[in-house]
C-alpha cells in the first residue's frame, strides 16, 4: 500500500508540474524615443505560443509552460532580443522592453525614405525583410521577391541577367518610383529602372518596402502606381561578417564576402561587401559577367552629430534577348489543329500549351524552343551576341544626422552617380538587311559569314553574289547600306543631388517634416563603333561637322549622300566618350534640372493618426546636338524649358481597438512631361514647350485586422491617370527591323481590390497570402509618333485605343505561401502563383484604323507557378552556417509572361517564361 501511494503521489506531482502555467505581459518600446512598436512579434524559443504588440506596444502571452523559457523579441530594423524568464503559475511582468537598431544610421534613412508604419500610416504597404530576400531570391531576378505582394507582376523580360521588369496596379516601371535609402534612381529622361545596374543590390538589401498607390513619401516623385523603397545595409553595430555561395542552373555561381569592424571605442565603423556572378543564362547567350560591392563607413561626432558615408555599385556585361519572336517560332504550332481545318485558333494554341512541359521545348541553340534567341550567332566557335549590355553605374552618398533636441532631427543626403555604358546591336546592312536577314536553319545569325562577306567574300548563299568592295586606299569600307558592324548605343550620365528633411515634433501630438529635394542630371547619348565585324573602317554620314571624306563603297560609280562624312576606327577600349571623331550615327545630351520643396503635418492622439501633406517642384529639360548643326551654333544648344509639378495628399488611420484598423487617403499629382515629349523629333527645332503635365487623381481605403497569430489587410484604390505619355518599343515580326513609338495625351483609369495576410497557427509554422483584382482600361484615342533605329520619326498615326485594356500585367493576382520551420535547424517552404486577365501591350502601329475602335487586345491564357524551398542553420563553435535549396516553377509549366497584340495568339511576338530551373547554397556567419 505504501508503494502503490508513493507511485500515486509521484504521477499526481507530474500531472501538477505539466499543468501548472503562467503568463507574461510588457511593453516594447524605442530605446532612444520611448515610442511603442506597434507589432513587434513575440514567442517562447522552442514552443507554439506567440503574439504581436498592440497600439501602445503592449503584449501578453497566456498559457506558458511553467519553468526556464526564453522570450524573442523581433522587429523590422531592430535588434532581435532573446529574454531569459522563469515562469511560474501567476503572471510575469517585464515592465519595458526597450529595443535598439543593430545598424548605425538606419533609423535616420527609414526617416529619408519615409518607410510607413503598419496601423500609423494610411497607405497600403507590403514590407519583406533581409531573411525572406535572402532564401527566396537565389538566382531569380530581384524584381520577383517582391511577387508574393499584391498587384505585382514581375518577369525576367527578355530573359538576360538584370532585364526584368516589375508592374504595380498595372504601371510599369516609369510610373512606380524606385528608391534606395530614400534617393530616388528612376531615370531622369524617361523614368525607366534599369534593374542590371543594381545586379548586385540583393546582397546588400536590409528591406524592401512596396507602398502601393501615392504613397508615404513626400516628395513629387514617380509613384502613380507605387514606391519600392529599398533599405540597404548601413554600417553594422557588432563586429563580424560572412561568406556565402550559390550555384545555380545553366552554369549560375555567386560567391561574396562581408565584413564589419562594428562600432570602436573612438566611433567610427566600418562595413564592407562584394561578390562575384558568372554563368551561361536559361535564354541561349544571355551570359552574365558580374561584381558588385558595397561599403559604408559611419563616425559619430559627440552625441548629436553622425555622418555615415555609403558606396556601392555592380559592373556588368551580360549578353541580351531583345526581340520578341512569333510564340509558334518558339512552341511549334505541330499537332494543335484539333479540327483538322488547317488552322490553329487560340483556343487551340492555349490548349498546346496546357497539355505541354515547359522541358519539352527547351532545347538549346535552336527555333523551336522556349530559351530560343534570335539575336546571336557563332563567330569563330565563339558565342557572339549583337545585342549585349554593360554597365556600371556607382552610386555614393553622404549623409549627416543631427539632433538638435530631444524633438527635432536633421537629415540631410548628399549624392552622386555616373553612370558608364550601353547597349550593342547591329549597324549598317547588306543588300537592305540587318543581321536579322541572315539566319542558318537552327535560326542562328550567320556571324562567320557577315564577317566573311564583309572582307570580301563572293558567293555565300543568301548574299548578293559579289562580296564588299576591298578600296585600294582604305581596305573594306562599310558604311549605312553596305557592311554590318556591331555598335554600341551609349546612354551614361552624371547625377547629383541633395536631399534634406527636418523632422520636429511641435507638440506631444504634432508632427512637422519640411524639406528640399535638389537634383541636376546629364545625359549622354552617343553610339560607338564595339565591332567591325572583318571591315577595316566605318564610314558615318550623320555627323554634319565631320563631312572631309567621299568614298565609292559600293563601287557603283557614284557618291551618293551615305557615301560622304568621317571615318571611324573600330574602339580600342579606351574609349572616354570624350573623342568626337569616334562617335556615330548620333550625339546628344540630355540636362535635366530639379528643384523641390515638400512639408507634410501630423496629427496623433490615441487612436488617431491623419496627415496633410505636399510637394512643388520645377523640372527644367535642356538639349545639346553635336552631330545635326554646327558645332557652337544657336540651334547646338536649346533653349531651358521648365516645367512646374505639384503633388498634394492627405489621409488618416484609426485604431478601432487593439484588433482593427481603417485608413483613407487621396491625393492629387500633377508631373512633368518626359524629356521626349517635350524633344519629340530628336533635335532643337521641333519642341513642344507647353507639353501638358501627367495629372493622376488617386482614392484609397482600407481595413487591417490583427490578433494572436494572425494579420490581414484589405484595401480598394481609383486611381485616374489623364495626359500620360507611352513609349513603346517593337520589331517588325517579318524583319525584325526595331521600331520606336511616342504616344503622348493617353487617359486611363486604375481601380482594384487587395487582399494580404499572414498566419503563424502555431509555432514553426505559417501561412501567407495575397490576393488583387483590378479593372484597368485606356479611355481615349490618341495620336503617335513612329520613329525608327536612327532616331528620325517616319509617320504619325492615329491610334484607337479607348476601351483597350492596359496590358503586360495581369489584373488578377494570387499568391499562397506555406512553411514549416523545425526546432532543430531545419525549415521548408511552398510558394505558389496564379495570373489571370493578362493582356497584351497594344501595338501603336496596328490600331489604326477606325475598324480597331472596340476591338479588344489579346488575352493571354493565366497560368499558376509552384516554387519550393528548403533550408538547414547550425551553429558550429560561433558560426551560423546557413544552407539553402530553391527549385522554381516546380510543375515545369508552359507559359506565356508577355506578348505583342496580335490576330492570333500564336503568331503574336513575346516570351514564355522560363521552365523548372534551381539554386542552392551556403552562407557563413561570423
Amino acid at each position: 500500500m505504501k508503494k502503490l501511494f508513493t507511485t500515486l503521489f509521484f504521477l499526481l506531482s507530474v500531472i501538477a508540474v505539466g499543468l501548472s502555467q503562467g503568463s507574461v505581459t510588457g511593453t516594447i518600446v524605442d530605446d532612444e524615443t520611448d515610442e511603442a512598436l506597434i507589432g513587434a512579434t513575440l514567442f517562447i524559443k522552442g514552443g507554439d505560443i506567440g503574439t504581436v504588440t498592440d497600439i501602445d506596444g503592449n503584449f501578453r502571452l497566456a498559457n506558458i509552460p511553467a519553468g526556464e523559457q526564453t522570450l524573442v523579441v523581433s522587429y523590422t530594423g531592430y535588434a532581435t532580443q532573446e529574454i531569459p524568464v522563469t515562469v511560474g503559475s501567476g503572471n510575469v511582468d517585464l515592465g519595458v522592453v526597450r529595443m535598439g537598431f543593430d545598424a548605425i544610421g538606419l533609423k535616420e534613412v527609414s526617416v529619408i525614405a519615409s518607410i510607413a508604419v503598419d496601423r500609423r500610416t494610411p497607405v497600403a504597404a507590403s514590407t519583406i525583410g533581409s531573411a525572406e530576400i535572402e532564401a527566396k531570391v537565389g538566382n531569380q531576378e530581384f524584381p520577383e521577391v517582391l511577387k508574393t505582394t499584391p498587384s505585382i507582376y514581375a518577369t525576367k523580360g527578355g530573359g538576360g541577367f538584370g532585364d526584368s521588369r516589375i508592374n504595380v496596379r498595372g504601371f510599369d516601371q516609369r510610373n512606380t518610383a524606385v528608391m534606395i535609402n530614400g534617393i530616388p534612381v528612376n531615370d531622369m529622361e524617361n523614368g525607366w529602372v534599369y534593374w542590371s545596374n543594381w545586379a548586385g543590390l540583393a546582397d546588400v538589401t536590409r528591406t524592401i518596402q512596396v507602398q502601393r498607390g501615392l504613397g508615404a513619401s513626400k516628395l513629387a516623385i514617380n509613384s502613380v502606381g507605387g514606391t519600392i523603397n529599398l533599405i540597404t545595409k548601413t554600417t553594422d553595430m557588432n563586429r563580424g561578417g560572412s561568406v556565402f555561395t550559390n550555384v545555380g542552373n545553366d552554369g549560375y555561381l555567386k560567391y561574396g564576402l562581408t565584413l564589419s569592424t562594428g562600432r570602436t571605442e573612438k566611433g567610427w565603423a566600418f562595413t564592407v561587401s562584394g561578390s562575384r556572378t558568372t554563368g551561361n543564362g536559361y535564354v541561349d547567350a544571355t551570359y552574365i559577367d558580374a561584381w558588385s560591392y558595397f561599403a559604408s563607413i559611419a563616425k559619430e561626432l559627440g552625441t548629436d552629430h553622425q555622418l555615415v558615408f555609403t558606396a556601392f555599385g555592380a559592373p556588368q556585361r551580360h549578353g541580351q534577348r531583345s526581340f520578341r519572336s512569333p510564340l509558334n517560332q518558339l512552341v511549334p504550332t505541330d499537332g494543335a489543329d484539333a479540327n483538322g481545318d488547317g488552322e490553329v485558333t487560340d483556343e487551340e494554341y492555349t490548349d498546346l500549351i496546357a497539355s505541354s512541359n515547359a522541358g519539352d521545348f527547351d532545347d538549346r541553340n535552336t527555333i523551336g524552343s522556349i530559351r530560343y534567341n534570335s539575336d546571336w550567332g557563332y563567330l569563330n566557335g565563339e558565342i557572339f551576341n549583337f545585342r549585349e549590355n554593360f554597365y556600371h553605374k556607382p552610386q555614393m552618398a553622404l549623409n549627416w544626422y543631427w539632433t538638435p533636441s530631444s524633438r527635432t532631427l536633421l537629415t540631410t543626403s548628399a549624392y552622386l552617380s555616373f553612370g558608364r555604358g550601353g547597349g550593342s546591336g547591329d549597324r549598317g546592312s547588306i543588300d537592305g538587311r540587318g543581321y536579322w536577314g541572315f539566319r542558318d536553319g537552327n535560326g542562328l545569325v550567320r556571324v562567320d559569314d557577315i564577317v566573311a562577306w564583309n572582307q570580301g567574300t563572293d558567293g555565300l548563299e543568301g548574299f548578293p553574289d559579289k562580296g564588299n568592295v576591298d578600296n585600294p586606299n582604305y581596305g573594306y569600307v562599310a558604311g549605312e547600306r553596305n557592311g554590318l558592324i556591331r555598335r554600341a548605343s551609349m546612354n551614361e550620365h552624371n547625377w547629383y543631388g541633395v536631399l534634406s528633411s527636418l523632422n520636429t515634433e511641435l507638440t506631444d501630438n504634432l508632427n512637422l517634416i519640411v524639406g528640399v529635394d535638389i537634383r541636376q542630371y546629364e545625359g549622354l547619348h552617343y553610339r560607338r563603333v564595339k565591332d567591325l565585324l572583318g571591315n577595316d573602317i566605318w564610314l558615318d554620314p550623320r555627323d554634319v561637322n565631320n563631312q572631309d571624306v567621299s568614298i565609292d563603297i559600293n563601287d557603283d560609280g557614284e557618291i551618293e549622300g551615305w557615301e560622304t562624312g568621317g571615318l571611324v576606327e573600330e574602339d580600342p577600349g579606351d574609349f572616354d566618350g570624350t573623342e568626337q571623331s569616334q562617335k556615330i550615327n548620333y550625339d546628344n545630351d540630355g540636362i535635366v534640372g530639379w528643384q523641390g520643396g515638400f512639408a507634410q503635418l501630423e496629427y496623433t492622439a490615441g487612436l488617431v493618426n491623419v496627415f496633410i501633406g505636399g510637394s512643388v517642384s520645377n523640372t527644367s529639360y535642356q538639349r545639346v546636338e553635336r552631330f545635326l548643326y554646327p558645332i557652337d551654333t544657336d540651334l547646338s544648344t536649346s533653349d531651358r524649358y521648365n516645367f512646374l509639378g505639384y503633388n498634394a495628399k492627405a489621409g488618416g488611420n484609426l485604431n478601432l481597438n487593439e484588433h482593427n484598423n481603417v485608413f483613407v487617403n487621396a491625393g492629387i499629382y500633377s508631373r512633368a512631361p518626359n524629356f521626349d515629349v517635350v524633344f519629340p523629333n530628336f533635335n532643337n527645332e521641333d519642341v513642344f514647350p507647353d507639353a501638358a503635365n501627367e495629372k493622376v487623381l488617386a482614392f484609397e481605403a482600407g481595413y487591417g485586422f490583427i490578433t494572436n497569430g494572425f494579420k490581414a489587410n484589405l484595401n480598394a484604390y481609383y486611381t485616374q491617370w489623364d495626359d500620360k505619355t507611352l513609349f513603346r518599343s517593337y520589331n517588325d515580326l517579318n524583319t525584325g527591323e526595331p521600331f520606336y513609338a511616342n504616344i503622348p495625351g493617353l487617359s486611363a483609369v486604375h481601380q482594384g481590390i487587395e487582399l494580404e495576410f499572414s498566419s503563424s497557427p502555431f509555432s514553426g509554422f505559417f501561412v501567407n497570402g495575397s490576393m488583387s483584382l483590378g479593372d484597368w482600361e485606356w479611355k481615349n484615342n490618341v495620336e503617335a509618333f513612329i520613329s525608327d533605329d536612327n532616331n528620325t520619326i517616319i509617320d504619325t498615326v492615329n491610334v484607337f485605343a479607348d476601351g483597350l485594356k492596359v496590358g503586360d500585367a495581369a489584373q488578377f493576382t494570387g499568391y499562397l505561401g506555406v512553411g514549416y520551420e523545425f526546432d532543430f535547424g531545419l525549415n521548408i517552404d511552398f510558394d505558389g502563383f496564379y495570373y489571370d486577365n493578362l493582356y497584351a501591350q497594344f501595338d501603336p502601329a496596328g490600331r489604326t484604323s477606325p475598324d480597331d475602335a472596340g476591338v479588344q487586345a489579346l488575352q493571354l491564357p493565366a497560368y499558376m507557378l509552384l516554387n519550393g524551398g528548403l533550408g538547414y542553420t547550425i551553429d558550429i563553435s560561433g558560426v551560423t552556417a546557413r544552407f539553402r535549396l530553391n527549385v522554381y516553377n516546380i510543375l515545369d509549366e508552359l507559359y506565356i509572361v508577355e506578348t505583342n497584340d496580335a490576330s492570333t495568339l500564336a503568331a503574336s511576338g513575346g516570351f514564355f517564361g522560363f521552365g523548372r530551373t534551381w539554386s542552392a547554397g551556403v552562407k557563413l556567419e561570423f
